[in-house]
């Protein structure tokens, strides 16, 4: 009997270090498929916030776009459109769409000057507005309504 208690005890010693050892390889098992990764994309979120230049292109956590115009270090100022600013915390950036452009080199390129178009060949004739209705006409019932040349859409 002496000696199946000398076995239950030698093997109760030893379930309790596999026991301990299996819980310290499942803490380092999660830092590393868990919290490291987290980590490392926190600070890489950081760095892309804290780099944020004037002329950056952005979207912001609530899904808003925007030129970056002006930042400090608190906040960012966007240009959504036309001469409408907006100001935010640096956090709200959740990404950098287009980066701000940065210089090269001295040598400049030189930019084509964009043809102007007068106000005549930019507005649509009545016969092409028709045309436009007889193509929407020809897609069927669903498209009614949603495209231009309906006539009931109101124009603000």
């Amino acid at each position: 009997m002496l000696a199946s208690a000398d076995v239950l005890a030698q093997s109760a010693g030893g379930s309790n270090i596999t026991f301990l050892i299996m819980i310290v390889g499942f803490i380092a098992l999660m830092y590393f498929v868990m919290i490291r990764p987290q980590r490392k994309r926190q600070r890489e979120q950081q760095d892309m916030q804290n780099n944020v230049a004037p002329g950056a292109r952005v979207m912001t956590i609530g899904g808003l776009y925007g030129t970056v115009v002006d930042s400090d270090d608190e906040t960012v100022t966007l240009e959504a459109s036309d001469e409408t600013f907006l100001v935010f915390a640096r956090q709200a950036i959740a990404k950098v769409v287009t980066p701000a452009e940065t210089p090269e080199s001295d040598e400049t390129e030189e930019v084509p000057a964009a043809e102007e178009i007068s106000d005549a060949d930019a507005t649509l004739s009545d016969e092409d507005l028709d045309k436009l209705r007889a193509s929407d006409d020809d897609k069927g019932e669903d498209d009614k309504g949603k495209h231009a040349g309906n006539p009931d859409r109101k124009e603000y």
